[in-house]
């Protein structure tokens, strides 16, 4: 498949998951969305579960891509540390699409054992990551960091999952911030 048509299929994929939830999720909405043909999306993605992964695995690549930029650009650990929890929590803007896919993703896990494999796996490496960057940002905290990377972890999934379920009613991107920022103020 071309890389073009690759990509707006992808699109098409999230795009539907974050505008009209998995239900919506077929090879014909897909090949719809995208502009292409039944076959081409039916040659790669034969299977709802397989739309949901290949766009599980977009939003992780855009994310990766996103963050690697982001973290390069920060001064300091602290600010590592900040800019990646902004990004898992949903906080960097108030495009929410990749938060929705995210929560039909982990949502889906529950129910799934081939997607949970995935969220287990995924959401492991990003624990670790979390960790790593609370003992490079707080040095004295090894001792406990794998226990406040969980905690903070579930802190940002509830802002992720408010943020995809109540598109900011509830709990702004300010207030999502705000209290983003208290959670890290305990670490020190």
């Amino acid at each position: 498949m071309e890389n073009g048509r690759t990509e707006r299929i992808l699109d098409a994929l999230i795009e539907l998951l974050a505008t009209r939830g998995p239900d919506a999720l077929s090879i014909r909405n897909v090949a719809a969305v995208a502009g292409v043909s039944v076959g081409a999306v039916q040659h790669h993605f034969g299977t709802k579960e397989q739309l949901l992964q290949a766009a599980m695995g977009e939003v992780e690549q855009r994310f990766r891509t996103r963050i690697g930029a982001l973290l390069e650009q920060e001064p300091s650990p602290q600010s590592r540390l900040r800019a990646f929890c902004v990004e898992i929590a949903g906080l960097g803007n108030d495009d929410t699409t990749e938060v929705v896919v995210w929560t039909v993703f982990a949502a889906r896990a529950a129910v799934d054992e081939g997607i949970r494999t995935h969220h287990v796996s995924s959401w492991a490496h990003t624990e670790d990551v979390l960790r790593a960057l609370i003992e490079s940002a707080y040095p004295d905290s090894r001792e406990d960091a794998g226990d406040s990377a969980a905690l903070l972890l579930a802190v940002l999934d509830g802002i992720a999952v408010s943020r995809a379920a109540e598109r900011g009613s509830r709990l702004s991107q300010v207030r999502g911030v705000r209290i983003l920022d208290r959670a890290l103020t305990s670490l020190e």
